[in-house]
């Protein structure tokens, strides 16, 4: 082998090994930071399949932070009144609208309709409303997400809940490989709810409020995997990255309230 490919080899090696180191330790500042909170944290829809009798929930991921109250207030427009109803649209809209989603939102929407612009985030007038015209559930980020309950819709509700559908095509390429000895599959569904706490006083600093990002991922039902609990998900190194994503979109909305609130 050439000195020069020994070079090359070197120089991708440790590159490949910073990069990981880094994503590593970031992980694992986030999950210091927000460590999980137990699935009864969130609502019964955010743990049930949109399709039961042929979908299952196979985890569900929720992580949360305190914040103070004058910092989730401060998003709430100054004529309506502060309740837990306007905390919860409030917070939805902070965690829609901030730089990692509206960046996300903005890549789709370069890649569907060539605009670089993350489309409707919920601060339209119609907020999170089904569209008025057609009464089909209102569509966000370019599509990137799906409302399916409003914040305080019902007796159980835990704030918004909004849904990504996954294309078909590569959940049945992988379920096909799946069958033939491959160890993971793709997910059908993956669903986000955003919900605030009742107002709290915290000793010394004032009121606080625990505000939450939670994930569920929906999965098809195959019954020649066996029982529910040992049919195939994705791998773990991709559920964390998954998991430690939805830490930083907590992460961001938070510090994006709090750098508010100092200014």
């Amino acid at each position: 082998m050439s000195r020069r490919t020994l070079r090359l080899l070197g120089y991708t090696t440790a590159v490949t090994g910073i990069t990981g180191y880094s994503i590593h330790r970031g992980l694992s500042h986030l999950e210091e930071k927000y460590p999980a909170l137990p699935p009864a944290a969130g609502s019964r829809a955010l743990r049930t399949p949109e399709h039961p009798n042929t979908q299952r929930c196979a985890y569900t991921d929720i992580y949360a932070a305190q914040i103070p109250l004058q910092a989730l207030e401060a998003r709430i427009p100054s004529a309506k009144k502060s309740s837990k109803t306007e905390l919860e649209y409030a917070w939805a809209r902070s965690v829609l609208g901030s730089k990692l989603l509206r960046a996300e939102g903005s890549i789709l929407g370069l890649l569907t309709s060539f605009r670089f612009t993350p489309c409707d985030t919920g601060s339209s007038t119609g907020g999170f409303s089904p569209d008025e015209t057609t009464g089909a559930p209102r569509v966000l980020l370019n599509g990137l997400f799906q409302v399916q309950r409003l914040p305080a819709a019902d007796a159980d509700s835990n704030g918004l809940l909004v849904s990504s559908e996954l294309p078909d095509k590569p959940r049945v390429f992988f379920e096909m490989i799946a069958r033939w000895g491959y160890p993971w599959r793709l997910m059908s569904c993956v669903k986000h709810e955003m919900s605030v706490s009742e107002p709290f006083w915290k000793n010394g600093q004032g009121m606080f409020v625990e505000v939450r990002f939670a994930s569920a991922h929906d999965y098809e039902i195959v019954d020649v995997e066996g029982e529910l609990g040992k049919q195939k998900i994705i791998p773990d190194w991709t559920l964390r990255l998954h998991r430690g994503y939805a830490r930083l979109i907590l992460d961001s909305a938070v510090r994006e309230l709090q750098r508010d609130v100092e200014k």
